[in-house]
């Protein structure tokens, strides 16, 4: 079965992959900071949830069958294409502290975990409408690859 935030065992992996992310780490690719990278993790989850708006980008990615494609299958590439408000400096929620920030992604996860199957999720800006599961397999992936890019 495919990984995905909404299972139990999925979600407490990444969580505890991401308790062992420090300031301190270095990408092995990119040019995320530590701290960016977890505003930079939050953001879509806020977006999911109703509390951050983003644009929509629109083309290829967002039309049904690709966007399933993408978001379930295909591998994840490095230097994907995201939402602007989702990179520092074109609207990316400001770093504080770190490890505040990190306590804050992992709130929103949670707050995430708790939306019930029958919730409307807000659309993807990258995906377009997706459903409950597909958000959990996108934020699952979206982590995972982060987490990968750090060496967790």
């Amino acid at each position: 079965m495919l990984a995905n935030w909404f299972d139990a065992h999925d979600s407490a992996d990444l969580l505890r992959r991401l308790d062992g992310l420090t300031l301190s780490a270095r990408p092995r690719w990119g040019t995320f900071s530590p701290a960016d990278l977890v505003c930079h993790l939050t953001d879509p989850v806020r977006v999911a949830l109703g509390e951050k708006q983003a644009k929509p980008l629109g083309g290829l990615l967002s039309t049904p069958g690709m966007a399933h494609f993408v978001v379930w299958l295909m591998p994840w590439p490095k230097g994907a294409p995201t939402a602007p408000e989702f990179l520092p400096g074109t609207g990316l929620t400001k770093s504080t502290e770190f490890q505040q920030d990190k306590q804050t992604l992992v709130d929103a996860l949670r707050r995430l975990s708790d939306v019930s199957p029958q919730h409307v999720l807000a659309p993807s800006p990258v995906f377009g409408q997706l459903s409950r599961r597909g958000w959990g397999r996108l934020m699952w992936r979206h982590v995972d690859h982060h987490l990968r890019q750090f060496g967790l």
